[in-house]
């Protein structure tokens, strides 16, 4: 009910900016995005300190607190940012859902009859990525071994053989498509914010990592690539992937 709660005042946050203003779609995506990036980039540069001091007051609660405190509230926040270049749709068969001004930048790009089947294949390739890499598990998604470093290992198999952050390249390719499928530059613009965004993210992420793994994790990066592998790797990729 807490997330939901969420989840429903920035939607209606962002439906509110987007029909006001020609650019305020974009201008509510960046502070959606950057207000639900700012737990991760908190606790990813402090984990050291966040590590010790849950683990000393919370015991065996450790990770459910951390879960509560830093990830609770940004989860439904990002999903609004995620699937907000949908609700720019102005074209075809299906009703706009937000009434954007009338602008060169809300107008169709593309004809429909590409628009529709190219953003369906990127949604589609995004999900196959995303299957791909479900033996990263839920426990990694939640951040759990930043709690409890001794229990995580560093995957380096399956999708990990090709890149670092398939979770991210799901999520660029399913954004873009997104965005493809709005079909208007405002709805590319928002595309845009929060995969700029999410990308500046690894930085820290890969930081953190460094320090839980060390050296392996330095070795590991200087082979594999963070989000697309290697020219000669694609073939291996996507026969991976499918």
């Amino acid at each position: 009910l807490f997330q939901f709660f969420i989840f429903i005042s920035v939607m209606i946050f962002f439906l509110w900016i987007s029909s006001k203003y020609l650019l305020g779609a974009l201008i509510g995506e960046f502070l959606i995005v950057f207000l639900g990036s700012l737990p991760f980039l908190f606790m990813t540069t402090n984990i050291g300190n966040i590590q010790s001091r849950y683990q000393k007051r919370y015991g065996k609660l450790a990770a459910q607190k951390f879960w509560y405190h830093y990830q609770s509230y940004p989860t439904p926040i990002i999903s609004v940012a995620f699937y907000a270049p949908l609700l720019l749709k102005t074209d075809y068969f299906l009703p706009a859902i937000i009434q954007l001004p009338s602008h060169s930048l809300t107008k169709s790009l593309l004809p429909f009859f590409i628009a529709l089947p190219l953003s369906l294949i990127l949604i589609l390739f995004g999900l196959v990525v995303r299957k791909a890499s479900q033996g990263y598990g839920s426990d990694e998604d939640h951040f759990l071994y930043m709690i409890y470093p001794k229990k995580g290992g560093l995957i380096t198999q399956g999708i990990y053989r090709f890149i670092r952050h398939p979770r991210f390249l799901c999520r660029i390719t399913i954004t873009i498509g997104f965005g493809i499928f709005a079909n208007n530059l405002v709805a590319l613009g928002v595309v845009l914010i929060h995969l700029s965004i999410f990308y500046l993210l690894l930085i820290p992420e890969d930081k953190e990592l460094a320090m839980r793994f060390g050296y392996d994790f330095k070795k590991y990066t200087e082979n594999i690539p963070a989000l697309f592998p290697r020219y000669g790797n694609w073939r291996k990729f996507i026969r991976y992937i499918f």
